[in-house]
């Protein structure tokens, strides 16, 4: 494999001057190392949405049809301690009202994913959790190769911010590739 670090030696050396070494030092940390210039292989895929995300849009079918063999695991996540607020503040008959609705649509979402993957042949599992959302994903995530989010899954974005705060969060505390569609 191909040394980039000399290639560049080689390349502009006398370019510019004496000042390269320190060019180089400067800019070090933006220049990939020969480790972040390896594809991961892709096996497993943890697919994470919620009443935010809503319908996943067929391009992220797209993008996971290009690990053929990967089993994807599409987890609708329902906000536990948003559940538990509803049940402490308005009662049991409103936190059972909430817990149905959300279900629904998590069964209406998982179902077109379950389509969209059954039509592309890939492996597949799907499932409905109530969790804390940040600490099951960065739980999850470290048992998979690519984690796939929503930019609006947590809460809704607002216009100062085209990312979620919870998806900002997330993808700052893993360590795995990220697709955030």
């Amino acid at each position: 494999m191909v040394n980039f670090s000399e290639l560049i030696l080689r390349k502009f050396r006398n370019i510019a001057g004496s000042r390269y070494e320190e060019i180089m030092k400067a800019y070090q940390e933006f220049f990939l190392t020969e480790e972040e210039l390896q594809i991961p292989v892709i096996t497993s895929i943890l697919l994470v949405v919620d009443r935010f995300s809503g319908r996943i849009p067929n391009e992220v079918f797209d993008v996971l049809s290009a690990y053929p063999g990967a089993r994807v695991d599409v987890v609708y996540l329902i906000d536990e301690g948003l559940f538990a607020l509803i049940r402490e503040t308005l009662g049991e008959r409103e936190a059972k009202a909430f817990r149905e609705k959300e279900e629904a649509l998590g069964k209406e979402i998982i179902k077109l994913a379950e389509r969209a993957l059954s039509e592309l042949g890939m492996e597949y599992s799907v499932g409905i959790t109530f969790a804390d959302k940040v600490e099951f994903v960065e739980r999850e995530s470290e048992e998979r190769d690519l984690l796939v989010i929503s930019r609006h899954f947590g809460s809704e974005s607002v216009k100062t911010h085209r990312v979620s705060p919870v998806v900002f969060r997330i993808v700052q505390g893993i360590k795995k590739p990220v697709v955030v569609y």
